[in-house]
């Protein structure tokens, strides 16, 4: 009897410990600033996501999981409704009105003062093309339970089958590089 209370003990803490440890939490998207920023051979230009939805998986120690949605329709540039209907056609968005990211995995690099910086890779998808990328993110938890995650990262438009748009007859050229920055914070569901 004592070796059957022992074993029963044991599988109730093995089990309520797989538990505690892997439990995961959801989140969503509380509040936003992202944008895009590039160059032509005339101007800097730079466009603002105006709706951005996602949610995140996280344990007690680290992110599981992130997807985002950009509705590709509202984004607003620094140049006018010419160019904001210019990226709209490169960017295909009568066909493909989302921009989506989803993480794959997230690995640890190190830690600074409760601010933790994570390599991530996961899969963007825009004008109908997914493509895999690799992120640097920065994570820090907030004091009211929510937390945030900041970066940036590069693509080339001719990955994602965008021709760089051209303006004033092909004398203003977009150069094929963009640039995505981010801060989000997330709320607990």
């Amino acid at each position: 009897m004592k070796n059957q209370t022992l074993i029963l003990f044991s599988l109730f803490f093995v089990v309520f410990f797989a538990k505690k440890t892997f439990s995961q939490d959801s989140f969503y998207v509380k509040s936003f600033l992202a944008e895009l920023s590039g160059t032509s051979n005339l101007h800097d230009w730079t466009a603002t996501v105006n709706s951005l939805e996602g949610t995140c998986l996280c344990t007690e120690t680290e992110i599981t999981k992130i997807s985002m949605t950009i509705d590709a329709t509202t984004l607003e540039s620094s140049k006018g409704s010419i160019m904001d209907n210019t990226m709209s056609n490169a960017l295909k968005a009568d066909d493909y009105p989302t921009i989506t990211l989803t993480s794959l995995s997230f690995k640890f690099i190190s830690e600074n003062n409760g601010t933790i910086k994570y390599s991530g890779i996961g899969t963007f998808k825009i004008a109908g093309v997914s493509k895999s990328i690799s992120i640097t993110t920065i994570y820090k938890k907030l004091q009211n339970g929510n937390f945030e995650v900041s970066g940036s990262f590069d693509i080339l438009m001719t990955d994602y089958g965008i021709e760089p748009p051209t303006a004033l007859f092909g004398s203003l050229q977009t150069a094929d590089k963009v640039n995505i920055s981010y801060k989000i914070v997330f709320q607990k569901k």
